[in-house]
């Protein structure tokens, strides 16, 4: 059973600091990183409860609970300065992203698009997209994305793109590579306007579902927390406008 102080403060502070830093502050103050992992894992697998004006009494309980098991930890994090965020991509119109590759995908209502790194396991490009104000270092932490609604794309050459059987051979890679992964999952053939697509969902080590989308010349690889409105509104919104228009 998880340290419920323990548990209580990372659901306070889960969606305001990287998940690196509380690990290192509970650390000081005598956390082990098997009770933070625990508790992490814990708070990771239930949803966030809605943010609400806590009673006087509430607050002296959450107070006091904290302040004996943490000690002086949430002072210390708020008195740090926050980091820099990588710059939003431009978008296009109507709330349009457009990718280097030669591609279009329509952001839902509130999110924004943000390059985050120029090479990340090879990838051509890669984007998250998130609701805006995110903070950019929960990119690195795939176990967030279903309670933060980010939804991350990475363009990679395609391999497949000169096979007339490459639908098939995507599916045999992903077979191979899921199972050397040891991931417990489910795949099913999707279709994303004109282009074929296999849609994955992972049940452990942490559920997340995926989507890989063979694109002319790259592979469109989508990850997020779960299939939800959001997963399937981006990437069902893809385009190529090289082969589109």
């Amino acid at each position: 059973m998880p340290n419920p102080e323990v548990v209580a403060y990372l659901r306070s502070l889960i969606n305001k600091h990287p998940v690196d830093e509380l690990r290192k502050q509970l650390a000081k103050d005598g956390i082990s990183d098997a009770d933070f992992d625990e508790a992490l894992k814990f708070v990771l697998r239930t949803p966030l409860p809605k943010e609400r004006k806590p009673s006087p009494a509430g607050k002296i309980f959450l107070f006091c609970g904290l302040a004996i098991v943490l000690g002086t930890a949430g002072v210390a994090l708020f008195n740090q300065p926050s980091p820099k965020d990588p710059q939003p991509r431009p978008q296009g119109p109507e709330g349009a992203f457009l990718g280097k590759t030669g591609y279009v995908i329509r952001l839902p209502e509130g999110y924004e698009a943000t390059i985050s790194a120029k090479d990340f396991q090879q990838a051509l490009e890669l984007v998250h997209f998130c609701k805006r104000g995110t903070d950019p270092t929960n990119f690195v932490h795939e176990g967030l994305f279903g309670q933060l609604g980010i939804v991350r794309l990475e363009v990679e050459t395609n391999r497949f793109a000169d096979s007339p059987a490459a639908f098939d051979q995507l599916g045999r890679f992903l077979d191979n590579l899921l199972s050397q992964r040891g991931d417990k999952y489910s795949k099913k053939p999707l279709q994303v306007s004109t282009l074929k697509a296999y849609q994955v969902t992972i049940e452990t080590p942490f559920q997340r579902t995926e989507a890989y989308v063979l694109g002319e010349k790259v592979l469109y690889v989508f990850t997020a927390g779960q299939d939800d409105e959001i997963f399937r509104e981006i990437v069902m919104s893809l385009r190529e406008t090289e082969t589109e228009m």
